[in-house]
């Protein structure tokens, strides 16, 4: 997985059949398998915690929309990696369980309020709580969603998971936070970036495998080393999906695309085609930013249609991809994707070998060349 591999440069796939999405859907039930009977566990304990049967008083208003967000159910890949991870390590126990749906219901309360920061309108085939509850329902039911995810850490015996996932949602909203103020920042550096997505994205992803490691019992080195699979993971999960907003189709990727663009936001292969343009170049790329993000501003804040969308966010994309050195850019990202999947093996070779933690592995390579 060099940069000068056949994989380092992936192609677009824009092939949204229904054929192609079952062989995905197999590609993925193959990595999971050492754990599937678990990820399944998981995801029973995250609908219990979410549909009110474990609360002493219920509220039809928060189930409604709850079981909306519950849609939202995707490929599960940060509770598949805290399972993997304690698999390859040791013995999984019933707080693995609670684990990863732990971390699944952090990712869907940051999907619910990344919704509102971007005006999605769709976010698994299906539309946004935003789109259908209006933007303070959102935020109030992300915000109920993270609490219930820290009460149901308190029931773990061991309160590791509640002291590193209470520091990794700050860390993630500080990434939130850090990339908001950065809208329209054409100055932004490749290491800037990666410090962003490093909080928002990577951070959650390290602790599932470090959490995955540490309850199995495994010594701190291989704590470490899972930790550092993680991160890798999720730098390069995070590079492909800001690649994506770009160059991917809405209908594979199944969420609203070219929200970067509309809102401002400055990826990675948007700081190489800057790097890579002259002077006259870069002052037309930072017009095509403002002039989108102006369009979107002068909504305040309600969803596009999708007449509006096109016209800000879908036009911007077609402006920048023959104007410029988009695919370029693209090519770049995905050659650092690589990289960071690279990493992401090496740090795999402490953890002992096992079926599990060729899943690990396996998923790496799924996370570099994904298309939804």
């Amino acid at each position: 997985m060099s940069a000068n591999s056949p994989h380092t440069n992936p192609a677009i796939v824009k092939d949204a059949s229904d054929a192609a999405r079952a062989s995905r859907e197999r590609e993925l039930r193959a990595l999971v398998a050492p754990i599937a009977e678990e990820l399944e566990l998981s995801s029973v304990e995250l609908n219990r915690e979410l549909s009110g049967t474990e609360l002493s008083s219920t509220s039809a208003a928060v189930l409604e929309i709850s079981a909306h967000a519950r849609r939202y159910r995707g490929k599960r890949l940060r509770a598949a990696v805290v399972l993997l991870a304690g698999r390859a390590c040791g013995s999984l126990t019933s707080s693995h369980v609670k684990i990863a749906a732990i971390v699944e219901m952090i990712h869907m309360a940051t999907l619910v309020h990344d919704d509102v920061l971007d005006h999605a309108d769709t976010r698994r085939r299906v539309p946004t709580v935003n789109s259908r509850f209006g933007n303070n329902v959102a935020v109030l039911l992300g915000d109920w969603t993270y609490a219930r995810a820290f009460a149901l850490s308190t029931k773990l015996e061991e309160q590791a998971c509640s002291r590193i996932l209470a520091e990794i949602t700050a860390t993630v909203c500080r990434g939130e936070i850090e990339q908001s103020r950065a809208r329209l920042d054409f100055t932004i550096s490749e290491d800037r970036y990666i410090e962003m997505i490093d909080a928002k994205t990577a951070s959650l992803y390290a602790a599932s495998a470090e959490l995955g490691a540490l309850y199995a019992g495994a010594n701190e080195s291989v704590v470490t080393k899972a930790r550092d699979y993680g991160r890798a993971l999720g730098l390069a999960f995070q590079i492909v999906d800001d690649c994506l907003d770009l160059d991917g189709s809405e209908e594979v990727v199944g969420k609203s695309l070219g929200t970067d663009v509309s809102e401002g936001k400055i990826t990675l292969p948007i700081i190489y085609m800057m790097r890579d343009s002259n002077d006259a170049q870069r002052a037309r790329i930072r017009e095509i930013f403002t002039i989108a993000k102006q369009f979107q501003d002068e909504t305040n804040g309600e969803l596009l249609t999708p007449e509006a969308h096109a016209k800000s966010a879908a036009n911007a994309q077609k402006l920048l991809a023959p104007e410029f050195r988009l695919r370029e850019g693209l090519e770049a990202s995905y050659a650092l994707a690589d990289r960071y999947i690279h990493s992401a093996v090496e740090s795999l070779q402490s953890l002992p070998a096992c079926p599990a933690r060729n899943c690990l592995q396996s998923m790496a390579e799924y996370i570099l060349h994904r298309r939804w």
